[in-house]
């Protein structure tokens, strides 16, 4: 695969709000593409205007005809060698993976949450982790009596009966697809051995990219910083925004304290406007290049989730710019922090626990390298490490196929 450049077709379902998988998929497709490989891109959003297209958006959700009509045509108009998925719900739908299998062309799929074995996707119910749907009985009907997906009864039972349509039909049995941390692959063959939904030899392994080390911006001294705290991500519960805003609370007496920065939007955000304190600042969403730069010339970022999250991106990158991370022990965020080396775990959701783990930033800072986080950073998550990976892993799933 190193020595041929095949033709790439990457398929994407953009949500709403703009998140990570988002960047990933763009990540992914300029990688592929500085490296000579030919990529297609088939991409849908679930803004569907006008009420027929609305009401229908259920049914497409669970097979879409117009899915499979384009990628029929695409894949036969064009010479692809593997079909790379990266998201389908709604607009796109399971019925891509038919659609390559009858046009004899492999497909794999970057599972960027738990969504095959959890509605929701994020293995969270009520600001706590569950696991009721893959491991309880009862199955995906755990998340329509709970109303998992967005709060709404209705659009739980649409995402449970995707995954259970295509359970039925055994679609993933036929796809390779790609855990994104250790974390995630374990978790993801214990729910399948309880119930089996892929093929476990066809689950992989692969982190997603953080930039280059040549896109980087020169490491700065712990101590030479300035004093601020660097939450990214979605303005959101699970995120652990509130965590963060009321630690911030607690510290607001300290005049040792750093200011903490806010950079993204989402569903919590006039909420943040209201009851962030002097000592807090909302900056927007900030492009890559600014964000890398911020983090930069930070004491730490902060990680405070309170679900598992399938790839914590921001503590990747916060160490590639040699920055200690203040994370909640819990799933993958704190499985990225080792404690004392390059940051400092603390209980999610208990805000106490968050200003503690502040107010001890200077003594991690004695210890902290910024080089050694930086290099053990791009050797996981380095671009050119990540595309051998994945370069890899189409080159298996297509001799396989072949």
């Amino acid at each position: 695969m190193e020595d041929r450049r095949c033709t790439v077709l990457l398929v994407h379902c953009h949500y709403r709000l703009p998140g990570g998988e988002d960047a990933v998929f763009a990540a992914e497709r300029r990688l592929l593409e500085a490296h000579g490989h030919r990529v297609i891109v088939y991409e849908r959003n679930n803004e569907t205007p006008g009420l027929a297209a609305k009401l229908l958006l259920p049914f497409c959700a669970v097979f879409s005809l117009k899915t499979c009509r384009d990628l029929r045509a695409l894949l036969r108009r064009e010479r692809v060698d593997i079909v790379h998925v990266h998201n389908t719900l709604f607009a796109v739908s399971p019925a891509v993976f038919w659609a390559a299998r009858r046009a004899g062309v492999p497909a794999v799929q970057t599972l960027h949450n738990f969504r095959l074995f959890c509605p929701s996707g994020v293995l969270m119910r009520g600001g706590q982790v569950c696991e009721d749907c893959p491991l309880r009985r009862g199955g995906l009907l755990n998340a329509v009596r709970h109303a998992c997906y967005r709060g709404s009864r209705a659009q739980s039972a649409v995402c449970a009966f995707v995954y259970a349509f295509h359970r039925l039909l055994g679609t993933y049995r036929h796809v390779s697809l790609i855990a994104l941390t250790a974390f995630d692959r374990d978790k993801l063959l214990a729910f399948n051995a309880r119930r089996p939904v892929f093929a476990p030899q066809r689950l992989f392994l692969k982190p997603n990219p953080v930039a280059a080390g040549e896109a980087l911006p020169p490491l700065r001294p712990l101590s030479a910083r300035k004093n601020q705290v660097v939450f990214a991500g979605r303005l959101e519960e699970l995120k652990g925004l509130r965590t963060a805003v009321e630690a911030w609370k607690l510290l607001k007496g300290d005049p040792a304290a750093p200011v903490l920065l806010l950079v993204g939007d989402g569903p919590l955000e006039s909420w943040a406007r209201e009851n962030a304190g002097p000592n807090v600042r909302l900056l927007g969403r900030l492009p890559r290049a600014e964000l890398y730069a911020l983090l930069g010339e930070s004491r730490a970022a902060l990680a405070p989730s309170l679900c598992y999250e399938s790839f914590a991106l921001v503590p990747a990158e916060a160490h590639a710019m040699g920055t200690p991370v203040l994370a909640s022990d819990l799933g993958n965020v704190g499985a990225m922090v080792r404690p004392g080396v390059d940051g400092l775990r603390f209980a999610p959701g208990d805000a106490a626990a968050l200003a503690a783990a502040v107010r001890a930033l200077p003594q991690l800072e004695q210890s902290g390298d910024p080089a050694a986080m930086r290099a053990e950073a791009l050797e996981q998550y380095g671009e050119e490490q990540n595309y051998r990976q994945l370069t890899e892993i189409y080159g298996r799933v297509m001799a396989e196929h072949a």
